[in-house]
């Protein structure tokens, strides 16, 4: 199957979207099929690396750091996308790649599936807007998005039912996002582990209160370290691993919490190195409820991290309370929980050893590619104008002669 994954930002960068689109290409390589990625580049210069189409694009850092548009100049790669007829067209987002996608798909005629990864009502105070007025456009503009699709998939039930809230009629399957766990689980030196964590000044028998991921508003950081202000006289370390737009803030927060001593900032990591920054810790903790998928939580487990994570439905079926970690709901069963934590250290070992055999028996790229293909197949069956409806494909091919982000 000739397989086309669209999506704004890939490897190098990092982050959750980047990270489940990689695992599914080479999880579908190993399979045997053709796989290309169609993504941004970051800069003006379109470029190809293995089977990777990096488009020209443009930053508006104004909008959202690290945010690119596709540059108006790149016919000639769409056209060898073309002329390489995609079997099916699988989109992970909904701007710049998705309407180049959008354009593929109605030159060939291979039909389009989507994931939807990112919960934007958590992030339209970017654009300087309310909650109560970004809403209602995110939910029609998704809305749009998901009507050319054939099947959604949605990495968890949350998800699934906040897409049906927005009104969308596509079908929409959950699928969990895989991981390739081989280096997660991977048996590393303990001179290689002493090594980084002398780099970043950790101490060896200290328990270390992990987090991992970008350090935006939508995370919640402030929340876990204005709970942790209470226990500057306990014996822990707090390893922030990640940089972004709020960080100067959460770094203001730290030392008027009183933190500084303990808290550890490591900035960007590298996709390459960030197993290997699991095994500092001891305890994940996160109060993020943006979260579509938490693949930052699936690492976790796989490293064999107990979690601490603030009550979210994206955490079913994900944390087993009180086997591979604790959620909480508000300060009072956070306090419970981590001083239960830092007073039995016996149970770290016990919850490290439940949260590793869970993960590696749950998540896997492999199974979660084994259920992309039978999306893909449905799709391929069922794309003609009569299934879809008349209806629907005129609207389309109307809409498809007007531009759009």
């Amino acid at each position: 199957m000739r397989v086309l994954l669209a999506v704004d930002k890939y490897y190098p960068a990092v982050n959750g979207v980047i990270t489940s689109v990689k695992n599914l290409k080479e999880a579908l390589e190993r399979k045997g099929h053709d796989v290309k990625v169609l993504t941004l580049s970051d800069s003006v210069s379109t470029h190809v690396k293995d089977n990777v189409i990096y488009i020209g694009s443009l930053s508006v850092d104004k909008i959202y750091p690290d945010i690119r548009i596709k540059h108006p100049v790149m016919r000639k790669n769409i056209q060898d996308l073309i002329e390489w007829k995609p079997d099916i067209i699988h989109t992970n987002t909904e701007f710049s790649t998705y309407t180049l996608a959008k354009d593929i798909s109605r030159k060939t005629g291979a039909p389009m599936v989507h994931t939807y990864h990112t919960d934007y009502e958590d992030y339209v105070h970017y654009l300087a807007l309310s909650k109560k007025m970004g809403t209602p456009l995110v939910k029609s503009y998704i809305k749009h998005v998901t009507s050319y699709m054939q099947e959604i998939i949605a990495p968890t039930e949350k998800t699934k039912q906040q897409l049906l809230g927005y009104g969308i009629s596509t079908k929409i399957t959950v699928i969990p996002t895989g991981l390739d766990l081989t280096k997660y689980n991977a048996d590393y030196s303990e001179d290689l582990i002493e090594r980084l964590r002398e780099k970043h000044g950790l101490k060896r028998d200290v328990p270390t209160l992990i987090f991992v991921g970008r350090l935006g508003k939508e995370k919640n950081l402030l929340e876990v370290i204005n709970y942790l202000s209470d226990y500057k006289d306990k014996e822990f370390q707090f390893l922030i691993v990640g940089d972004g737009p709020d960080r100067k803030t959460i770094e203001l927060q730290i030392a008027a919490t009183g933190l500084n001593d303990k808290t550890i900032f490591t900035g960007m990591v590298s996709q390459d190195d960030i197993a290997l920054y699991y095994r500092l810790g001891s305890l994940f903790v996160s109060a993020s409820q943006s979260e579509t998928q938490g693949l930052t939580y699936i690492e976790a487990l796989s490293s064999g991290l107990p979690l601490l994570c603030k009550k979210d439905e994206c955490l079913d079926n994900v944390l087993l309370e009180n086997k591979t970690g604790w959620s909480f709901n508000n300060e009072a069963e956070f306090k419970e929980h981590l001083t239960y934590f830092l007073s039995n250290p016996e149970i770290a070992k016990e919850m490290s050893k439940n949260a590793k055999e869970f993960a590696l028996a749950s998540f896997s790229s492999d199974t979660f590619a084994d259920k992309v293909l039978k999306i893909y197949e449905n799709a391929i069956a069922l794309n003609n104008p009569k299934k879809r409806g008349i209806i629907k494909y005129i609207y389309h091919a109307f809409l498809d002669r007007m531009p759009l982000v």
